[in-house]
């Protein structure tokens, strides 16, 4: 029967190139025309009389087994069950269904690919906005030969050019229709009355096509319905097939082997990239013919990596097994002998496995740390440890202003800014030294003069609300009155301001001890200059002492925060925040701002350098829930401008005033950096303290090997006494500049660590 339907169909094919074979040769002429339709007269008596033939050897075939009651009722089932399967894929692609229920299911469940800036794959991490916690890499290219011995085991049929959503259509264009090969239904219909004949069992298990197992693993870690079952699952299948098939079907075959589970950990499924990164520790270009083999193994039974080492052996062999036998089946291998042998001679990999510019970071894979790197998402967390939360903070605002969403960008890769292997030894190092202060929350951050983050450990410090900064705030507000004129003996009255804090109140008039000069007033734990210095000042000259009063304009209050991107208080005026020494900020915030000023005014040939932990980002666009080939690079590596009305703030006169101003905590016996300069070969350019309401801050910048790096530590706790915060900021500011300063030894630490196993 189904020979009979296939020779119909060819024959009309034959009879449709023949018409256009003809007419091609025809003159326009009106004798040429009279030949063709006398030639097109005879070609369809001749195709009809086929076609009739055709027909009446497909009735005497029924008529038979009518006469001879042979399989009459499986044969009508048959027919019945292939109308009900086509009721059920027939029609068209359910658009809104795709866009708003499936496509951001994918996007969130999306991994992005981290690189260090020496192009080490450092792991993978969710978008932000998701909650997934195995999500698996976007596919841009799949293997050819993985592809093709996956089509050819599964769905040889598959045609992403297929454009039929009506039967009629996919019959005559080649047999696949809204993403199901049409001919297989009947073939396993086929296969289901020769079964119940011969053997008498139903117990038949289609062999689904990639459409369905599309549906089907996506399903499994998506389900946008309360109860999907398979009738459900067969209609998705035209609404999957035509929003995928676009570029040769990039985005059929990134969907599936993304959702597709090649490997688990503790129950949780990663896609093809991830596990050709945790198996062969590379990239998909670089993988051999015998490696495709074992992957597509591995699409057929994922592998378990929470096995015991004969287990992990014992299931190696039998994949090894698995791909043999693929090969030797496949008829689209020419080298099937090269192939196997190369599969044979393949050793148990160790898992998990890592390119060999990333063992120079991890130092060793023992049996201790092996678990923390078997995955990608938690080799980016061991890898990347305090620095991820910050991190995440980064790529929100990114998210933010590039308008990445499920609807206009895929971002699919990151390269970061900052030494990876560098940051991990410290993050080991440092946890060591300062395991005896019991720090809760806390925070410690390094930038060099590249804008480059050299070192950064954190501890609970992500939060929604960033606590106020206290009086660093003088910083900023010190950057205003030098650019007025104000020198370091400018004087400035402590007047009561209804802004203050109680504790902190000023004398009612400016009498005359009301007054402080410049560096006394910096170097102070009260949180000033206060809003009324931004009105007036005073200063001694020949005349005696005589009060000005010139304003600070907003323009230049305006410059200051957006070239620093200082943060206010909900519902402040920025003067206000400045002028009662109160900013709120997070602690990766006012490090930005520190380090800028320390280059402007240590630097000023240099071009600002703002911090960054990302220093480029790669993105697909997306039109209409469609993933589209070319992706897009944006780089951070071009320098921050900052205005020129705030150059102006760092001319060579201006600097020499500010450095006088900074300097002030550092010679005198105001600051908790006293004692540092006495044994540590470091030399401190400024640094400032805060301490308000159980939050503290210590702020500043030192030079060595005549470069000047800027630094932040903030630290929370409300019972901390003077005394013990003291001596923590003591502690981690000399633990953080020994891991600079002798950093070889803070990896030969991490390394005793590893290989004390």
């Amino acid at each position: 029967m189904l020979e009979t339907i296939w020779s119909i169909k060819l024959k009309f094919t034959a009879m449709l190139k023949e018409i256009k074979w003809n007419l091609s040769f025809r003159k326009q002429d009106l004798q040429s025309i009279k030949e063709f339709f006398s030639m097109l007269f005879h070609l369809l008596l001749v195709y009809t009389i086929l076609f009739i033939s055709d027909v009446l050897r497909f009735l005497k075939f029924m008529k038979s087994m009518i006469s001879k009651k042979i399989i009459f009722i499986p044969l009508i089932i048959m027919f019945l069950l292939f109308a009900l399967y086509l009721s059920f894929i027939n029609g068209s692609p359910k658009r809104e269904l795709f866009q708003e229920k499936i496509f951001p299911k994918f996007y969130y469940d999306t991994a992005i690919e981290i690189r260090d800036p020496k192009d080490r794959f450092a792991g993978t991490m969710a978008q932000p906005q998701s909650l997934v916690t195995n999500p698996s890499l976007f596919i841009d290219k799949v293997p050819s030969l993985f592809w093709s011995l996956l089509q050819e085991k599964y769905d040889p049929s598959l045609n992403f050019d297929s454009n039929a959503t009506l039967f009629y259509e996919a019959l005559f264009e080649g047999g696949y229709y809204n993403g199901i090969d049409v001919s297989s239904p009947l073939t396993e219909s086929k296969k289901l009355i020769l079964r119940m004949i011969t053997e008498q069992d139903l117990d038949i298990k289609p062999n689904l096509t990639l459409t369905q197992q599309l549906i089907n693993a996506f399903i499994k870690k998506h389900p946008f319905e309360e109860h999907t079952n398979n009738i459900k699952r067969l209609k998705l299948a035209k609404t999957f097939f035509h929003q995928l098939k676009a570029n040769n079907g990039l985005n059929f075959k990134a969907w599936l082997l993304t959702q597709r589970d090649f490997f688990l950990v503790n129950g949780k499924g990663y896609g093809l990239k991830d596990c050709v990164e945790i198996f062969f520790g590379k990239s998909m270009d670089e993988l051999s013919s015998a490696e495709e083999a074992i992957l597509l193994a591995l699409y057929e039974k994922p592998y378990h990596m929470n096995l015991s080492l004969k287990k992990q052996k014992q299931a190696w062999e039998s994949i090894k097994n698995d791909a043999i036998t693929l090969v030797n089946n496949s008829e689209i291998i020419e080298n099937h002998y090269k192939i196997v042998s190369d599969i044979k001679k393949m050793t148990f990999p160790k898992l998990p496995s890592f390119p060999d510019s990333l063992m120079e970071v991890v130092g060793k894979i023992t049996s201790k740390n092996q678990e923390q790197f078997s995955s990608l998402p938690t080799r980016s967390d061991a890898l990347l440890q305090s620095l991820k939360g910050a991190l995440n903070e980064d790529l929100d605002k990114l998210f933010q202003e590039y308008s990445i969403s499920p609807k206009s960008k895929l971002l699919t890769k990151l390269t970061l800014n900052f030494d990876l292997n560098e940051n991990f030894y410290f993050n080991h190092y440092f946890k060591a030294q300062i395991e005896s202060l019991n720090l809760s929350t806390f925070w410690v951050s390094v930038v060099n003069e590249e804008g480059n983050l050299v070192r950064l450990y954190q501890q609970n410090t992500e939060y929604l609300h960033p606590p106020e900064i206290g009086n660093i705030s003088k910083i900023f507000s010190t950057l205003l009155f030098v650019d007025r004129g104000d020198k370091y003996y400018t004087q400035y009255c402590n007047k009561n301001s209804k802004d203050e804090l109680s504790s902190e109140v000023g004398e009612e008039k400016c009498v005359p001890k009301a007054w402080m000069d410049t560096r006394r007033l910096f170097a102070s734990n009260k949180m000033l200059p206060n809003y009324d210095a931004f009105i007036k000042y005073k200063e001694k000259d020949k005349r005696g002492n005589n009060i000005y009063y010139e304003p600070i304009y907003k323009k230049k209050i305006e410059a200051l925060y957006q070239n620093l991107a200082l943060t206010s208080l909900e519902n402040n005026e920025p003067i206000v925040d400045l002028g009662t020494g109160k900013l709120e900020m997070t602690p990766l915030e006012l490090q930005t701002s520190l380090h800028k000023i320390t280059q402007l005014l240590y630097n000023p040939n240099r071009i600002s350098q703002g911090l960054k932990l990302i220093k480029s980002f790669e993105y697909h666009d997306i039109k209409e829930s469609i993933i589209e080939e070319e992706v897009k690079f944006y780089s951070f590596e071009s320098p921050e401008q900052v205005s020129p009305t705030f150059q102006n703030f760092f001319t060579k006169e201006k600097r020499i005033t500010l450095q006088t101003i900074f300097k002030t905590p550092i010679y005198k016996n105001y600051g908790s950096l006293q004692w540092l300069k006495n044994y540590i070969n470091v030399k401190f350019v400024f640094a400032q303290e805060s301490h308000k309401n159980g939050v503290h801050w210590l702020v500043g910048a030192f030079k060595k090997s005549g470069k000047y790096y800027s630094f932040t530590i903030y630290l929370e706790d409300k019972e901390l006494s003077k005394s013990k915060i003291k001596h923590r900021f003591q502690k981690v500011l000399e633990s953080t500049i020994k891991s600079i300063v002798k950093s070889r030894k803070m990896k030969f630490e991490y390394m005793k660590q590893v290989f004390r196993d």
